[in-house]
């Protein structure tokens, strides 16, 4: 990195107050250091003892990031899970399986898709707790559109049958994904995973909520793009249901990998701190959803409200 006055690279931020360089222990007079995010707060080190910016190194621990994992990703016409509809879905596991849907919503309803990496608005929530802007993917629909009610069911009963073993299913805030698939299969007379899970739609992981809790104090976006490339795991084509898929599949691992704590938890336990850990983390968003999901009712369809 280019070096500025004081040996900061160009852009970072230095230390308000006097302090001891964490990893001399040496003393860091006001404005002379270099601030890194810890696990538990802000650090300062001498400008030569700044570890460079990025995760810790993965480990070879065991943990439930080494069993069998199952992504789930939607692609759909907006961020009111009540209203909006699914255009396309992909499911993609760990052991290599690879499910994808384009699904026709109907002649009344617009053909743009927005994907993973552009969670937006809901309520007033989603762009704050993500980082996300708001671009659309467009996506005509093409000739090989399945029926709503053929492609949600086979969607939901792939994701049940996982559930059902206790397996964990991977979902990039999952509020958004499952709050909306819920909706959806309501919608078109299917029985809801609810219905189908008779334990419950658990358990879930939800990479984003990991990565906040391990890294809370990082500066930047927390969009998947954003996520990934912090990890170093590919993404080719970001708003693309299977891409995405892919790239929270090899997240959650990337995260687990790094934090031996998170992969001792089992997986009933690391659904229920996920509760815990969303809810401190939307504390100061009271429209936040519930996670992992909330069972709404279907609304008829309008179009979106002018930004």
């Amino acid at each position: 990195m280019e070096r500025a006055q004081g040996g900061r690279a160009q852009g970072e931020r230095a230390n308000e107050y006097d302090a001891s360089c964490a990893r001399c222990g040496g003393p860091v007079p006001a404005g002379a250091g270099v601030l890194r995010h810890g696990a538990k707060a802000w650090e300062v080190y001498h400008p030569e003892h700044a570890p460079e910016p990025g995760p810790p190194p993965p480990g070879d621990h065991p943990g439930w990031h080494r069993r069998r994992l199952l992504a789930l990703d939607i692609g759909s016409t907006g961020y009111r899970p009540a209203v909006d509809r699914i255009r396309s879905a992909a499911l993609r596991g760990s052991d290599g399986t690879a499910y994808d849907w384009i699904v026709d919503p109907g002649s009344d309803i617009p053909s743009s898709d927005v994907g993973s990496d552009a969670r937006g608005e809901m309520g007033s929530s989603i762009r704050d707790l993500d980082g996300s802007n708001l671009p659309d993917i467009g996506s005509d629909i093409p000739p090989t559109a399945l029926p709503p009610h053929r492609a949600l069911d086979e969607l939901a009963t792939l994701v049940a049958a996982h559930l059902a073993a206790k397996e964990l299913l991977v979902v990039w805030f999952a509020p958004y994904v499952l709050t909306t698939l819920h909706a959806e299969l309501l919608r078109h007379g299917l029985a809801p995973l609810t219905e189908r899970v008779p334990a419950g739609v658990a358990p879930v992981c939800d990479p984003l909520v990991l990565d906040r809790h391990v890294d809370r104090y990082r500066p930047g976006r927390r969009s998947l793009r954003s996520v990934a490339e912090w990890y170093g795991v590919p993404h080719a084509r970001p708003g693309d249901p299977g891409s995405d898929a892919e790239a929270v599949l090899l997240v959650a691992q990337a995260v687990t990998a790094r934090h031996p704590a998170l992969a001792r938890l089992s997986r009933p336990a690391l659904h229920t701190e996920q509760v815990l850990w969303y809810a401190e983390q939307t504390s100061r968003h009271p429209g936040a959803p519930a996670w992992p999901f909330a069972p709404v009712e279907p609304l008829p369809w309008e179009p979106p409200p002018e930004s």
